[in-house]
């Protein structure tokens, strides 16, 4: 039996009770460093100037789908003009995490 199997039916069972709550802290750390390392490969990807589009990993959704050139970069985040005024963002200026967005291969045309 595989070991992820065996771990699966431990705890299923309640052979690990005991151990439960550092198995979950583990898992939760776990998720959290994959995050960062998606976050930062997605970042390292993106340039001033590049066209994106927003994913539905954004927030608020109806920004899902909507077009903008990314104006600025720091270590966490991207700036970028939206194409069109959207819902609250009458000004164009969205700041959102990395994963939010997804990088054209194209520039759009106006």
């Amino acid at each position: 039996m595989p070991p992820e199997r065996q771990l699966l039916e431990q705890i299923a069972a309640g052979e690990l009770d005991p151990q439960l709550i550092a198995i979950a802290d583990a898992v939760e750390a776990r998720l959290e460093l994959l995050h960062t390392v998606r976050a930062a490969n997605a970042l390292a990807e993106l340039s001033v100037g590049d066209a994106v589009m927003f994913t539905a990993r954004v927030r608020p959704r109806y920004l899902e789908h909507e077009l903008a050139v990314i104006e600025a970069l720091d270590d966490r985040s991207v700036t970028v003009r939206l194409w069109r005024p959207v819902g609250r963002f009458r000004d164009g200026t969205v700041r959102c995490p990395p994963l939010a967005l997804r990088k054209l291969s194209t520039q759009p045309q106006d």
